[in-house]
């Protein structure tokens, strides 16, 4: 007894000097920024949250010491630590300036820090290049230290906090701002940036290494920093990393396992590389994020092991549903496909007729309770893909099967099968794609979830337009989403005074005062849609009849905005400029008798009509070759100066000079459009002091939509009926139209009253062979190579098969010239170019598109397999020297290779990707091609 009570009093006595020692032992004062998410930030409760709050609690529990957590403005935190008023900095990177008064620890962390640049600027690619802009950063922060170490003379702007920078960006105080890389909370906000300010547009400042600080001198307590984290498993930061940033600070790459053979949703093309409708949406999500993706192709069944087995970070997309249920995260619904049921050659017209009949379906289907309720009396056979049900449905062995509707597509259209299957379209079943992670990444989740939001359903409906073609097919809303502002944004518009637009009292069709003095035309209803409709402000249009008086109005402030208004460098010193919202391509009128003009090497020495104020100018005076200017006040007047042969050719917007030449003044005159400048662009020029619309402006103008511009066009150019390019890419009929088909409409206008029926058909033809063909190889040009799209678009569309376009470059014409001279190569590039038409079937199209490249349209093509044999064999027959004047000229051949509709839905979106091939190609030393 008295052994126990002793005992007892030995314990209770050591538990006392336990309890006085923790009760006499300070916790550490922890300071650290209040919104540097997700690294330290300050939640919606006010806890202390991110990434290094984690790591740092984690060593609370390695060293058994007590923290607190202290949040404060990012100047602010490094004052307290200076001042003795906390005990360690979370983490901070490293600086002259910083490193007089602190000593820092070993790194805990890292993150890349970039300059992030408004889409205008996409051109600046050098810190050097940014010295007439002012550079939001946050106060304090180490952003313009390490800027100054690298480039003197920036011009900053400061911010108190990351939401107040952020809050300025959106408004338009500046045109770059300092940030780190990682995503923001708010995706209203993170919507706002991106829009203005891409991933794909910033500068890497550097990549820093985050490091705890503590006051200069204090090592004993640095000491136990670094010991404490030296004792932190990699396994725990790896787990931490994940739970704020979605990956390991030690992957650069997130793995995406990726299922084949569902075309065209996602299977391996002829390149060996995944394509397909997920894999654009996947590039889109890491476009939006800045994270690399890798696409790992295998099975279904292997692909969820890689994901299972750590082998791959995301599923790319997996039919998901209570029926299939694979136990991981859904972390994103990417898309939703539609199945229906396909009959071999008979239409079915009720679900009766497949009573007692065999039905096959996909075992993978998560849809088949369902089509087993719908079809009770009816046998159901499972087939492992649609290619096998297909084949099964020809030898009769089943009467019908359900599957993706644009899958089976597919796959009858590669077989040539369209016509003989028929969708009974009153049965259909929805299946919701998932993109998939492991239960444990619930970081990883967070942050892909976080990338979604930040896609727009217009760009996902892009990308679904791309790959499925037949519109019922469609799942996802095409419509537009009505625009988000935030609190501020709504606050600026809506203490706006009604805008004074500026416009052109004749400059039809783009802007005109009508009968009743209203503001009329093109701008008229873009500035009505995206103003009013969008932005729910007051237009006060106010006329001009001048383009130099109008800009200088605009310069002076006596109007607020004005329409197609040229971006250039002298400009932007007085004015701010929106995005894009119109093609504005250029062309040239000149006598009937001249041949037609397409670039501008062909007016050397010419006098050439230009409206004064216009931003051509400097370019055609400095231009070395000896154009002289004649300058004149408005369209017509630039037409009438050709016409009396006080000009040899005017230079003016094709759509306003098309209108003007429409009428019967102008009986000798022609129009071609000019290379030089076929891609100019329209924006709407702003005063700066409405510096803060500009970002709201122009996430209205990311909403106006192809479709909607080209109903416009046809609204303001073409009432009587609709164009027969309307369904080509809009901008590529409206410079098809005008090239083309306005020749022989001023044909018709100036000869028709005066000449017998032959003499017109006769002249017709020279004249429709001046415009269309290439007059040395005589091949098509580029004006009648956008007909022929156009009817390719058209036939192929209809017909339900793809096509395909080469781009043909011969890439060594520079070397050659030096080696044989230009009199030679020349003559090698024709032969060159008889060996590709001899190589191109009747029903294809040869066209050259510039001095050594040329397009071959493929119609009906099965596959890409198919098409590559076919670039593969031109690639071969320029293997052999060709022979001119004693002398063996080896041309060598660059090829890329774009197909409908896997790389483009229009001319232009697949002549850009054969093009940027084609230069791929090229980079690879030429004579091979490469494919999407």
């Amino acid at each position: 007894m008295k052994s126990l009570i002793c005992f007892i009093v030995g314990s209770l006595f050591i538990l006392s000097i336990s309890v006085s020692a923790a009760e006499t032992e300070r916790p550490l004062i922890l300071v650290m920024g209040e919104d540097s998410y997700p690294y330290q930030f300050i939640d919606d409760n006010g806890d202390a949250k991110g990434l290094l709050v984690d790591l740092w609690r984690e060593w609370s529990l390695q060293t058994k010491t007590p923290v607190v957590f202290v949040v404060r403005h990012w100047k602010d935190s490094l004052e307290q630590l200076s001042e003795g008023n906390a005990d360690i900095h979370l983490g901070m990177g490293r600086t002259q300036q910083r490193e007089a008064v602190f000593d820092f620890a070993n790194s805990v962390s890292s993150v890349s820090t970039y300059l992030y640049l408004r889409k205008s600027l996409k051109d600046k690619t050098a810190f050097k290049d940014l010295f007439p802009y002012r550079i939001g950063v946050v106060m304090g922060s180490s952003h313009e230290s390490i800027l100054n170490e690298q480039i003197s003379g920036l011009n900053f702007r400061y911010y108190n906090s990351r939401a107040t920078l952020l809050d300025g960006v959106i408004k338009g105080e500046v045109d770059v701002f300092a940030g780190m890389e990682g995503y923001l909370r708010d995706t209203t906000i993170s919507r706002a940036v991106l829009e203005e300010f891409p991933l794909d547009n910033r500068l890497l400042i550097k990549k820093t290494l985050i490091l705890p600080a503590v006051k200069k001198g204090n090592k004993a307590l640095l000491d136990k920093v670094n010991q404490g984290f030296a004792a932190m498993s990699q396994t725990i930061r790896d787990e931490i990393d994940k739970r704020w940033l979605g990956y390991s600070h030690d992957a650069n790459t997130l793995v995406i396992a990726t299922t084949t053979g569902i075309p065209p949703f996602v299977d391996v093309g002829g390149d060996g590389e995944p394509h397909g409708m997920y894999i654009d949406i996947w590039k889109l999500w890491s476009k939006k994020t800045g994270i690399n993706v890798l696409f790992k192709p295998a099975s279904m069944a292997d692909t969820l092991e890689d994901i299972n087995y750590r082998r791959a970070d995301i599923h790319v997309g997996y039919p998901e549903s209570e029926a299939m249920n694979t136990s991981l995260t859904r972390a994103w619904k990417i898309y939703q496909v539609k199945s229906r049921l396909f009959s071999y050659q008979q239409p079915l017209k009720s679900l009766d007729q497949l009573k007692g009949k065999r039905v096959g379906a996909v075992p993978t289907d998560p849809y088949l309770d369902k089509l087993k309720a719908s079809l009770p009396d009816s046998e159901l056979k499972l087939y492992p893909n649609v290619t096998q049900m297909i084949d099964a449905a020809r030898q009769g062995h089943i009467s019908a099967f359900v599957a993706s509707s644009t899958w089976t597509q597919y796959y009858l259209l590669k077989l040539s099968s369209w016509g003989d299957f028929h969708q009974y379209r009153d049965l259909e079943f929805l299946t919701d794609i998932y993109g998939l992670t492991r239960n444990e990444d619930k970081g990883l989740a967070q942050r892909i979830e976080a990338g979604f939001n930040l896609i727009t359903q217009q760009e996902l409906a892009q990308i679904e337009r791309k790959w499925v073609l037949d519109p019922e097919d469609r799942t996802i809303a095409g419509g537009r989403e009505s625009l988000q502002f935030t609190p501020q944004q709504l606050n600026y518009l809506a203490s706006l005074k009604p805008l004074k637009i500026g416009y052109l009292r004749d400059w039809r069709p783009m802007e005109y005062q009508g009968d009743d003095d209203q503001y009329m035309g093109i701008n008229s209803e873009i500035s009505q849609l995206l103003f009013v409709d969008k932005l729910k402000l007051r237009l006060e249009p106010i006329v001009f009849d001048e383009w130099n008086e109008l800009l200088g109005a605009l310069k002076h402030g006596d109007i607020d905005i004005a329409g197609s208004v040229a971006q250039t460098a002298d400009r932007e010193k007085e004015l701010l400029f929106s995005s894009s919202y119109w093609p504005s391509p250029w062309g040239i009128v000149t006598n009937l008798s001249q041949l037609s003009i397409f670039n501008l090497s062909q007016l050397s020495g010419k006098r050439l009509a230009i409206v004064a104020g216009y931003h051509l100018i400097p370019n055609l005076m400095n231009n070395g070759l000896g154009i002289e200017l004649v300058l004149v006040p408005n369209t017509r007047a630039g037409i009438d100066a050709v016409a009396q042969g006080k000009a040899d050719a005017f230079i003016e917007k094709v759509v306003n000079m098309g209108v003007e030449l429409k009428g019967d003044d102008y009986n000798g005159l022609k129009m071609s459009v000019l290379a030089d400048y076929a891609a100019e662009q329209s924006y709407f020029g702003i005063h700066p002091r409405l510096k803060p619309l500009l970002p709201i402006l122009d996430s209205a103008i990311a909403q106006l939509s192809k479709d909607k511009k080209a109903q416009i066009y046809q609204h303001w150019v073409n009432d009587e009926k609709p164009s027969k390019f309307g369904q080509l890419s809009w901008q590529h009929g409206f410079f098809a139209l005008l090239a083309v088909s306005l020749m022989a409409l001023l044909f018709v206008v100036l000869w028709g009253r005066k000449q017998s029926s032959a003499e017109i058909s006769s002249v017709k033809k020279q004249l429709a062979n001046l415009g269309q063909f290439d007059p040395q190889t005589g091949l098509p040009n580029r004006s009648l190579l956008d007909d022929r799209l156009e009817q390719a678009l058209l036939l192929h569309r209809r017909e339900m098969q793809p096509f395909a376009i080469l781009f043909v470059c011969f890439d060594n014409i520079r070397e050659l010239n030096q080696e044989f001279g230009h009199k030679v190569v020349e003559r090698a590039v024709l032969f060159g170019a008889r060996k590709l038409k001899a190589m191109a079937r009747k029903s294809d199209t040869l066209a050259r598109f510039s001095e050594n490249e040329f397009v071959m349209v493929l119609n009906r093509v099965k596959d890409l397999d198919k098409v590559c044999q076919v670039a593969d064999g031109i690639v071969g027959v320029f293997g052999t020297p060709i022979i001119i004047s004693d002398k063996d000229v080896a041309l060598s051949v660059s090829i890329g290779v774009a197909m409908y509709p896997n790389d483009g839905d229009n001319a232009l979106e697949l002549l850009k990707v054969a093009d940027k091939l084609m230069s791929r190609a090229v980079q690879g030393g030429g004579r091979c091609y490469r494919s999407a």
